[in-house]
Formats: C-alpha cells, sequence, structure tokens
C-alpha cells in the first residue's frame, strides 16, 4: 500500500508542479483503530516549484485535495504550514507526530522552532470533542457503525484534553492515550472492548454496560471541563518567515 501511495504523491507532483516535502498517514489508521473498511488520509506538506506562483497580489492556492474513495490526499502549501506552526495549529502538530511517515522531513521544516502551545491544544481538543458530540452521537443510535467512529474521536479528544490538563502532551497512538490518562481499570477495558470491536466491525458483541459507561464518562467529562484563559506568548514571525525564504530558495 505504501508503494501506491508513494506513486501517487509522484503524480501529485508532476500535474501540480510541487515538491513534496513531508507525507504522512493520518486519521484513524494513524490513531490505531481503523477497520477493513477505513480509508487512507494522507496529509502532506510541498513547495511550488515555480517561486513566481508566491508572487502574486491576488491570493494563491495553498491546498491540494485528490479523494477516490480509498486514498484521501490533503496537501498544504509550506508558506501555509509554517503559519500554522506559528500559530500552534493543532492539526498540523498531528501530522507532525503521526507514526506513518511516508515521505520524512528531510530538510527539517520546522526544526528549531517553540513547541506548540498546550493551552491551545487543550481548548481546541475538548471544543473538538463537545461539538462532535452534540451533533453526530448525543440522541442517535449509540451501536451504528457510524456513531460508534464518531464516539471514539470524541474518546481520543478527550482523553487527550484531560492528559493536557495533567501536563502530558497527547500522542497519536490511542492506546498510550488510554493507558495514561487517570481513569479506572474498568473504564479503560470498556473503551478498549469498543475500540477492538470497532476495528473487527463486530458491534454487536459489545455489552450494552459498556455503552453506558462510557457515554456516562464522556456526560461527566465534559462537565468537569473549566475554561482557563490564557495570553500565549507571541512568537517572532520573522523566524517563520525567514525559514520560508530558506525553503523556496531565496536565502
Amino acid at each position: 500500500m505504501k508503494e501506491q501511495i508513494l506513486h501517487k504523491l509522484e503524480e501529485i507532483e508532476k500535474t501540480e508542479n510541487v515538491t513534496v516535502l513531508y507525507a504522512v498517514e493520518t486519521g484513524s489508521r494513524a490513531w490505531g483503530h481503523a477497520n477493513e473498511n477505513s480509508d487512507y488520509d494522507v496529509s502532506f506538506i510541498y513547495k511550488r516549484n515555480d517561486i513566481s506562483e508566491y508572487l502574486v497580489l491576488d491570493k494563491f492556492e495553498d491546498v491540494i485535495q485528490h479523494d477516490d474513495g480509498v486514498f484521501d490526499f490533503a496537501g498544504w502549501d509550506v508558506k501555509k504550514a509554517l503559519h500554522l506552526h506559528y500559530k500552534s495549529n493543532p492539526n498540523l502538530r498531528e501530522w507532525l507526530i503521526s507514526p506513518g511517515v511516508y515521505v520524512p522531513d528531510e530538510i527539517g521544516i520546522f526544526d528549531g522552532f517553540e513547541d506548540f502551545r498546550p493551552e491551545i491544544l487543550r481548548n481546541y481538543y475538548f471544543g473538538l470533542a463537545n461539538k462532535t458530540y452534540k451533533k453526530y452521537v448525543r440522541g442517535n443510535d449509540l451501536r451504528d457503525l457510524k456513531i460508534v467512529k464518531k464516539t471514539l474521536y470524541v474518546i481520543r479528544c478527550t482523553l487527550a484534553w484531560k492528559l493536557l490538563d495533567n501536563g502530558i502532551m497527547p500522542q497519536m497512538d490511542f492506546n498510550e492515550l488510554i493507558e495514561k490518562c487517570e481513569i479506572s481499570d474498568e473504564l479503560k477495558s470498556a473503551i478498549f472492548a469498543l475500540k477492538d470491536a470497532y476495528s473487527a466491525l463486530a458491534i454487536d458483541e459489545v455489552g450494552d454496560e459498556v455503552f453506558e459507561m462510557i457515554h456516562a464518562w464522556i456526560e461527566e467529562s465534559f462537565g468537569e471541563f473549566t475554561n482557563k484563559p490564557f495570553k500565549a506568548p507571541k512568537r517572532n514571525i520573522e523566524d517563520y518567515n525567514e525559514r520560508f525564504f530558506e525553503i523556496i530558495g531565496l536565502r
């Protein structure tokens, strides 16, 4: 499968006249709760080969997307990626810590920059969990496969912000999130059971008590979240500009 993905990335390079600087697996396959029907979510950072395309007055396209139902490719221009790093964007962080690397970052795009701000990540993961739960999960058939997928997403985000509350930067691996979070062994077993059943497409084998325990914990967790105002220190945007100039060959 990796060869197919690399071949597709080469096709994108040719058709879009870009160079892929970094490419990884994201989504459920990177998180560790995919099943046989899960597609491949490939995220990548690229630079334009024609520097003049950056030197335009109107806004240029800084995203490349290709989705054929099996492979979902989403690329960000390196200028966009550097700006998102400057803003401590949580999605970009997940790209950078993904365990499934297809094209390694050989030029060190973000080397030397300050790490992502925990406060921004914490608020992001709580907001995403809360919004997803209210919009897609609450009030629906909790055993529906699509709803279970959303539930696992909510669980992952909730575990992430809880770890951040304890000063731990969350990683992508779902099993690691479960093990590191301060929750009961009974709840851990329930989450593992739901995750494994989803991966095996065997939701019918999960007992009602598992669903009840997990969803009660989610609701309770939302009530425990406290909004902590913060002012993130400003980074030097000129450092990012210099890195961008280096990457596209203007330095």
